[in-house]
């Protein structure tokens, strides 16, 4: 696991889906995918519909239909509408 990560949680209306550290977060923007590393500058973004995906202690994917993902002193949240974990 490298030395940079950052906090990740993810969650829908119904339940949380995922939470852990992660080296890398990617997520569906409205303007374009969009990728956080640890160290990103402060960000809130609304979200389209996609695939949101995480690499870090444990890798995870997830289909979403929308939300938002806001990302601060090395703490990502990312709300979805609606999501489903996508299995490997």
């Amino acid at each position: 696991m490298p030395e940079k990560t950052f906090e990740v949680t993810v969650v829908s209306k119904e339940k949380p889906l995922w939470k852990g550290f992660a080296s890398q977060a990617e997520v569906p923007a409205l303007g374009g995918g969009l990728t956080f590393l640890a160290g990103h500058a402060s960000a809130f973004i609304l979200l389209s519909k996609g695939e949101v995906r995480v690499k870090g202690e444990k890798d995870a994917a997830f289909s979403i239909e929308g939300g938002f993902a806001s990302f601060e002193k090395n703490q990502m949240v990312i709300a979805v509408d609606s999501g489903e974990e996508k299995k490997a």
